[in-house]
């Protein structure tokens, strides 16, 4: 069992401008297609985190050429998930760290994510950490301009470690956005 003294600090690697996070994989499992894991860190001495799914075997992104795999390129490859409470304070400390307040929402229920490889040779999650990119809304061609989002997802199940980086302030706010759910104010109806 983890201890929350034992956790990362949520956004403790921030240079450049961009927030970028580290999680503590936890109670790790897998089936035949895919990894089913926590990520947890702390924030304000508070845990935080989601439940992740994740596609078992990444083939690598790109050619010799650098040029695109598409069959190695895969929808719903990354499934991130609210755990309650301590979903709803990532997103709201996502959003204090992104400078965009007031932010009273619950984190939804769930976001699935495109992943692609960012390396040409081939992946072995068990064996090697593998860095990823990751694409939110990214299949419905009417909100691509407003809803889409883009994400670096770096996953190092050997050292027990997830580092979700931001690779462009401009996504912050569609990110926020996909992952707001009702309002906390439970006395509107």
């Amino acid at each position: 069992m983890q201890t929350e003294s034992a956790l990362p600090e949520l956004t403790e690697a921030c240079e450049d401008g961009f927030v970028d996070c580290t999680f503590k994989i936890e109670a790790l499992r897998s089936d035949a297609d895919h990894y089913y894991f926590r990520m947890s860190a702390r924030h304000e001495g508070e845990v935080v985190g989601l439940d992740a799914r994740l596609v078992k075997r990444i083939g690598p992104g790109f050619d010799a050429e650098m040029n695109l795999q598409q069959e190695h390129v895969y929808a719903e490859g990354l499934v991130l998930s609210s755990i309650g409470a301590a979903s709803d304070r990532l997103i709201g400390a996502l959003a204090k760290r992104y400078a965009i307040e007031p932010f009273d929402r619950v984190a939804a229920a769930s976001e699935s994510y495109t992943l692609i490889a960012l390396q040409q040779q081939d992946t072995e999650l068990e064996t090697h950490a593998v860095r990823a990119k990751i694409f939110g809304r990214d299949r419905d061609e009417a909100a691509l301009e407003d809803e889409y989002y883009e994400s670096f997802f770096h996953i190092d199940l050997p050292n027990g470690y997830v580092h979700w980086n931001e690779k462009d302030a401009d996504y912050r706010e569609p990110l926020l956005r996909a992952w707001t759910g009702p309002s906390m104010d439970r006395s509107s109806p």
